[in-house]
């Protein structure tokens, strides 16, 4: 059995762990998402990334559409609105 996150789900919650536990401000887990990323290349190669990054935006795309229900209104002006911030400067993003 492989480390759990070589499932992409898997491995997309561990980077949400980290994500979560790193938006506390910096700690020694600064750094720790690349190592993870490295290690997941280095164990199923670099088209891995790819079912990962799939993995992620689906989930994003869940996330916002249940805020987008919340809040009444849209996902794709979620969306917009995330883009023209983005656009008009660095930003997290959502």
């Amino acid at each position: 059995m492989g480390l759990i996150y070589d499932n992409p789900t898997l491995a997309a919650l561990t980077l949400t762990r980290i994500a979560a536990e790193e938006s506390e401000g910096p700690t020694e887990l600064t750094g720790r998402m690349h190592d993870v990323l490295d290690d997941l290349v280095q164990r199923n190669g670099p088209q891995y990334l790819a079912e990962l990054a799939i993995v992620l935006a689906r989930a994003r795309f869940i996330a916002l559409d249940d805020l987008a229900r919340t809040t009444e209104t849209t996902t794709a002006q979620l969306l917009d609105n995330t883009e023209v911030e983005e656009l008009e400067g660095p930003g997290d993003g959502l």
